[in-house]
């Protein structure tokens, strides 16, 4: 062969072959390609993508000629992909910052009512105001206007009398002819197995009774040894009307509310604890008390006569006085006591010169209100305990009544709050947490309605006023009071 045509050729033997090695190259860069982009493309994972760092890209290595191994060599151990340093993770942002207005309308979030929160660090500051000047069915919570109704026109000193009085003085033969047992209006006169009952339970442990006991002692040592008569009952302070016309039947026949009348024992009821029922004749009742006393001490009577109306002129034999209103007040509302709130209100119409019936001294507190500078549009009352579902208050109402307390004659507002974890209606609630020994409130509740007025022992002062209605029951009411005092009391700046 030419030496021409040889080297012509190995050229074409040699192009082919470099184009082949093209060729080859160039589909490995194809895959490899399409490999990175269906990474890339790929749906990122449904959960939280991790923060550890990804493993580091492989090198290629430059290839070495070994002898081949004569056996086989272990594996090698799998790198440990340490996690990235905290310095370099990426910070979670902040949480939001909950504010007590935040936590507030979320207390309240579906709820039919009103919360009012105020500081008061000497001039009042409102803090949050829901609906405050909408009216609600109270509950409890009203006696806290009767309250202080009754503190502003009867004065925190005023005590009821209960007394014994007769046409003539006890003769020398220690007979007391004529004799009346003349009622004040006094709603916790009672016997001693009344107030050792009161005393067994949390929230009338401290009533402030007034001891029938001490009547009876005083007539024997007044001479009396025999009313050959009997005792005539006087209860003409005010009309017998024994409930509330706009009340449920079931809160006389369960007991709700014992017999009301101006000449009561044991708060109008012929037995308590698990045989409670009401008095059909509280005067009555009242006068075999006193009587079964007497008899205890060696006086001789029958029993007692119906009810007439003592002399004007009448000789005082032996009187009995309650505590000072103030401290009736306190425990009427510590322990949300009905009978003295609806005994009160009557109390009230009287001094002010009416009969001394429950819609007038209804009328009388609101009056009072108004006078005393409380915001009363949309307060109306029925009864004194905040039992009739009729009743309607706000909680700007209930607040300005409770802002009373700062002034001296109507401290009773704030000693007779219920103190969480301690007394009253509040015994049993918040203990453990921040509320314990630090709320004191006003409670209210009646099915569908619900109330709570107080103050939070914080540096201002914190006050506060709450009503919700509706179809619910207790469970409901209870956890809806407390997401209200949780945000009260959780330090959440404004």
């Amino acid at each position: 062969m030419k030496p021409g045509l040889v080297a012509a050729l190995a050229t074409v033997l040699v192009a082919t072959a470099i184009a082949a090695a093209v060729t080859h190259s160039e589909g490995a860069g194809k895959a490899t390609t399409a490999a990175a982009v269906r990474q890339v493309i790929a749906a990122p994972p449904a959960t939280t993508p991790s923060t550890e760092a990804p493993a580091p890209p492989a090198t290629i290595a430059a290839p070495v000629t070994t002898p081949p191994p004569t056996a086989a060599a272990p594996p090698s151990p799998r790198p440990v992909v340490s996690p990235r340093p905290a310095a370099a993770a990426k910070p979670a942002p902040p949480p939001v910052a909950l504010t007590l207005t935040a936590a507030l309308q979320q207390a309240m979030a579906g709820e039919n009512g009103c919360l009012v929160v105020e500081d008061d660090d000497g001039a009042l500051k409102t803090l949050f105001d829901l609906n405050g000047g909408s009216s609600f069915a109270p509950a409890s919570s009203q006696k806290l206007l009767v309250a202080a109704a009754v503190l502003s026109q009867l004065g925190p000193d005023y005590r009821f009398e209960t007394k014994v009085v007769a046409s003539r003085p006890v003769d020398e033969a220690g007979a007391l002819n004529d004799a009346w047992l003349v009622g004040g209006g006094d709603p916790y006169l009672a016997t001693p197995d009344y107030a050792a009952y009161l005393v067994t339970k949390p929230r009338t442990v401290d009533a402030p009774v007034t001891p029938l006991v001490a009547l009876a002692d005083e007539l024997v040592s007044a001479g009396v040894r025999s009313i050959p008569a009997g005792l005539q009952t006087d209860e003409s302070r005010y009309p017998p009307q024994r409930s509330v016309p706009t009340w449920k039947p079931s809160y006389v026949s369960e007991a709700e509310v014992g017999s009301l009348g101006a000449l009561t024992v044991n708060e109008g009821l012929a037995g308590w604890g698990p045989n409670q029922k009401v008095a059909p004749d509280p005067a009555t009742s009242a006068a075999n008390a006193l009587g079964k006393l007497l008899t205890d001490r060696g006086v001789s009577l029958p029993a007692p006569t119906a009810g007439s109306t003592a002399p004007r002129d009448a000789v005082v034999i032996a009187t009995v006085q309650s505590a000072p209103l103030v401290q009736i007040v306190a425990g009427m509302l510590r322990a949300s006591d009905n009978y003295v709130a609806e005994m009160l209100v009557k109390e009230l119409d009287r001094h002010l010169d009416g009969p001394g019936l429950t819609a007038g001294g209804t009328a009388r507190v609101v009056e009072e209100l108004g006078r005393l500078g409380v915001p009363v549009d949309g307060v109306h009352l029925n009864d004194g305990s905040g039992l009739d579902t009729g009743n309607r208050a706000t909680c700007r109402a209930l607040l300005g009544t409770l802002d009373l307390s700062r002034q001296p004659r109507f401290s009773g507002l704030d000693s007779g709050l219920a103190i969480a974890g301690t007394n009253g209606t509040l015994a049993k609630r918040f203990k453990g947490s921040p509320a314990e020994f630090r709320l004191a409130a006003k409670t209210g509740w009646i099915n569908g309605c619900a109330a709570m007025v107080g103050r939070y022992a914080i540096s201002p002062t914190r006050r506060f006023a709450l009503i919700f209605n509706g179809q619910f029951g207790w469970p409901h009411a209870q956890a809806v009071e407390d997401r209200v005092v949780a945000a009260l009391t959780s330090g959440l700046p404004l």
